[in-house]
């Protein structure tokens, strides 16, 4: 049995040891308590969901040096800030981001610069952020402008302050933006926040403490510009192909994660409600299909001759959340996956860029042996996790999944946006000690695999997504991106419990901007 998070010895090329955990005491930051309830006045009942807003939709403040992006709640009587966080983002060509040599950036089927929308590093240093540089640089308007984000947590929202309410100290009473939440679920349920221009260098977003997400990414060869392996195609000293090891985390007060490379996660203990701990994550899987192994999250990372491989587009830990953003899957060498980690909830978004493929299946391999865990969803309750291969319904996409017992609870919903007409998308699900087939990467066991299959229109491959290829021309090329949200709360959830999270990822909060 590993320790939580430990060290795991099933990855040939990727040398392991035990992982350096940030379970000791977060230093002293603004932490929001993790309940159902909001400290200033709002009536929103979904702590655990963030609030994102692009640029444009807060006009008032753009052009605004974004470490001056500041919010503040009102509670009846007065202001209160809280953490807010604006990551800027900018068109860039992967091929700066792969460190390639200019002339081999991509390019459109058709000839023209190809260029995807990325995080970029902060340009200085700010209060509540760290962050680590890659080669995509840091974005091209240094202030907050229309592609950047602002987030901050629902928890953090409060009551409606007065329109003549003079504005907190330190601001600019002109750029006062009111963000009115709501939730669709439940119309009479509010909050608001209320972003400000400051006009002190000291009056920042991350100046008010952080949430409490901490962010450690750890490679294990050191410095990531010269010494991160990206493939042959990639200028010195990164053309080299190979694994990357890491030893990097997540750590909330709800719960915590683990990365061994780039695409494999592969360590999940939850904290909350007095769980006990345990590791329950052998793996997050990638594949084509049930047996198919020609690509699984191991190619993605340097198992394979390829002179593609992979980097990082963003790894920044911030006042409101964590970002680990990440591009390379072998020939979809222009696939990004970006997970953005908040107090209690992860969304991971993988944008797929490749040729047409058989398939795609994503799922989560549990800590083999780890008892006392079931498995439910929409159409499933409570099927036992112990190696023993069960029949369930599962010629349908889940609507949710839970995983629960006395190691904690987690629940997944997926949302999916696409214009590919026909995808059929299914439930994966296999319990079985010795796995048949036997499993493309980790150990032989199946224990509790849970996730989703996709296959394209008619149950055959999925087409093109990648309009770089000259092989998929233009106008034929099509537009897949997955989103999955996890949930991490604490021992034995109700499935009913598991539901309603999963309607509010179908029914994000719902937000007005005014002022």
């Amino acid at each position: 049995m590993t320790t939580p998070l430990g060290p795991r010895a099933d990855r040939p090329g990727a040398a392991r040891r035990p992982r350096r955990l940030l379970l000791t005491v977060l230093p002293v930051v603004l932490v929001v308590a993790l309940v159902g309830c909001n400290r200033f006045g709002s009536t929103l009942a979904r702590a655990e969901d963030p609030v994102v807003l692009d640029g444009t939709r807060v006009p008032k403040l753009l052009g605004t040096a974004v470490a001056r992006v500041v919010g503040f709640a009102w509670n009846g009587s007065a202001w209160a800030q809280v953490p807010v966080q604006v990551d800027e983002r900018d068109l860039v060509n992967p091929g700066q981001i792969l460190n390639r040599a200019a002339a081999n950036w991509a390019k459109n089927a058709d000839g023209t610069a190809f260029t995807i929308l990325a995080y970029t590093t902060p340009a200085a240093p700010q209060a509540g952020y760290t962050s680590w540089a890659t080669f995509t640089g840091t974005d091209s308007n240094p202030t907050f402008d229309g592609n950047d984000q602002v987030s901050f947590l629902a928890n953090d929202t409060g009551k409606v302050a007065p329109a003549d309410a003079a504005p907190p100290a330190g601001t600019l009473a002109s750029s006062r933006s009111d963000v009115t939440v709501t939730d669709p679920l439940d119309g009479s349920a509010t909050g608001t926040l209320s972003l400000f221009s400051s006009t002190s260098a000291a009056l920042t977003g991350g100046s008010a403490g952080t949430t409490g997400v901490a962010y450690a990414f750890s490679l294990d060869s050191g410095d990531y510009r010269t010494t991160y392996k990206m493939g042959t195609g990639a200028k010195a000293p990164n053309n080299v192909a190979g694994f990357n090891p890491e030893h990097s985390t997540i750590t909330t007060a709800s719960y915590a994660l683990g990365y061994s490379d780039r695409w494999l996660n592969d360590g999940l203990t939850i904290k909350a409600g007095g769980a006990t701990g345990a590791d329950l994550l052998e793996r997050g899987r990638f594949q084509f299909a049930p047996g198919l192994c020609g690509r699984s999250e191991d190619t993605f990372d340097g198992g394979a001759t390829n002179p593609y491989e992979g980097a990082f587009v963003a790894n920044i830990s911030g006042p409101v959340r964590a970002i680990r953003s990440y591009i390379g899957a072998n020939s979809g060498q222009y696939t990004v996956t970006t997970d953005a980690f908040y107090p209690q909830r992860t969304d991971s978004t993988t944008d797929l860029r490749v040729h047409t493929i058989p398939g795609v299946m994503t799922f989560d391999d549990l800590t083999t042996g780890l008892a006392g865990l079931t498995y439910s969803d929409d159409q499933n309750t409570a099927v036992p996790i112990d190696g023993v291969p069960d029949t369930i319904v599962a010629a349908h996409p889940a609507a949710w999944q839970l995983v629960t017992g006395a190691a904690g609870s987690i629940v997944t919903a997926r949302t999916l946006a696409t214009d590919i007409t026909g995808l059929q998308l299914s439930t994966y699900q296999l319990d079985q000690a010795v796995a048949s087939p036997k499993p493309c990467t980790g150990d032989a066991a199946a224990w509790g695999q849970h996730g989703t299959s996709t296959v394209g229109p008619g149950g055959g491959q999925v087409p093109c997504t990648d309009p770089t290829r000259a092989d998929c021309p233009t106008g034929t090329v099509k537009r897949l991106s997955a989103t999955r949200t996890r949930y991490y709360l604490g021992p034995n959830v109700a499935p009913a419990t598991a539901a309603t999270l999963a309607t509010h990822v179908t029914s994000p909060l719902q937000v007005a901007v005014t002022g």
